[in-house]
């Protein structure tokens, strides 16, 4: 007669470990093909934000502009009210346009080595 092996059975533990290996596995390349997906639409989302950013700032720009072509006239009093309300509604406006504007990516400044 032929020995039969002895296989451990597994306990419930060691079968709910297994199946959490495996669904941890399985989640895992899940999330990488969903990021995969998106790429591509974070990469547009970026895009649009960086250019509605763009647009921004420049309409921004051109209402300060115009607010310091307009004319001023009238009392002197009225005249300087008015001269130092337009000031600090410029200020403010150039103040939102740099909020608004798209951030630049830092460039690297390469350093000159000194000769000797």
């Amino acid at each position: 007669m032929a020995a039969k092996k002895k296989t451990k059975k597994k306990t419930p533990r060691q079968r709910n470990a297994d199946l959490l290996k495996e669904i941890d596995k399985e989640l895992k390349a899940l999330t990488k093909s969903i990021d995969k997906r998106l790429a591509p639409l974070r990469k547009e989302i970026a895009k649009a934000e960086r250019k509605a950013g763009t647009e921004g700032a420049r309409l921004l720009r051109e209402a300060r502009k115009r607010l310091n072509q307009v004319e001023i006239k009238g009392h002197s009093d009225v005249n300087k009210f008015i001269r130092s309300r337009r000031r600090e509604l410029s200020k403010t406006l150039t103040d939102l346009e740099k909020s608004v504007r798209p951030k630049r990516k830092a460039t690297r400044k390469k350093k000159k080595k000194a000769k000797a």
